[in-house]
């Protein structure tokens, strides 16, 4: 029974990966139904795993379970992105002022590669890959705030804000705006300013808020 168990939560852990890489990139869209029975027979995926997987990701508000109908990927929400980045701007600053204190070179260094990483997605116009690594820009500095209750939230929420990123680059065919904000933030942990890296990182949010909002105009 043990060994069932660890089974089930390792093909969980792989079919929840999958289907949040294929979220988060848009391969599944936004606001589609999906049919379990046909994820199954397409992959070969378990059902109890499966609906594990299906659980946690409806805990990180990438789709919605609705009792006696199905599975929802979670829609592009207007009220929903408000909602998250109303969130995001009461944590953002002062997680980046607290990454200040705990950034090591190492760490720095990675967040350097990450921009160069990004610069060359957005060159080849390769969208996804500038959201993954845009995302994993954010992660990094969630991670050295060394605070794991902080960075457990602000990774949900960049989680969330993701899909939104991405559909907005798509539809630019232009990330130059955020890169160059990467480069001020980076500039400001360089310097180990606390209150110029807590002020760079709100303008970074507002400016994504006012560039993703266009996304939901007619």
């Amino acid at each position: 029974m043990e060994n069932l168990e660890n089974l089930n939560t390792r093909d969980s852990d792989r079919i929840e990966q999958e289907l949040r890489q294929q979220i988060l990139t848009l391969q599944i869209e936004p606001g589609l139904a999906i049919s379990e029975s046909s994820l199954i027979k397409r992959n070969g995926w378990g059902r109890t795993p499966l609906r594990e997987a299906f659980q946690r990701l409806a805990e990180q508000s990438l789709l919605q379970i609705i009792p006696h109908h199905g599975v929802v990927i979670t829609p592009l929400s207007v009220f929903d992105f408000v909602e998250m980045m109303d969130a995001m701007a009461m944590v953002i600053g002062p997680a980046a002022s607290l990454a200040c204190k705990h950034l090591t070179d190492a760490d720095l260094q990675q967040l350097d590669q990450n921009i160069r990483d990004t610069q060359a997605a957005a060159e080849a116009a390769d969208f996804n890959k500038v959201a993954s690594t845009d995302y994993v820009f954010h992660l990094q500095l969630a991670m050295a705030t060394r605070n794991r209750y902080l960075s457990r939230h602000l990774i949900h929420l960049h989680q969330v804000a993701m899909r939104f990123n991405l559909e907005a680059w798509k539809r630019d065919s232009n990330a130059n705006y955020s890169l160059d904000e990467h480069h001020k933030i980076l500039a400001a942990l360089k310097e180990r300013d606390e209150e110029k890296a807590r002020a760079m990182m709100l303008e970074h949010i507002d400016n994504a808020r006012r560039r993703i909002m266009g996304t939901f105009q007619p």
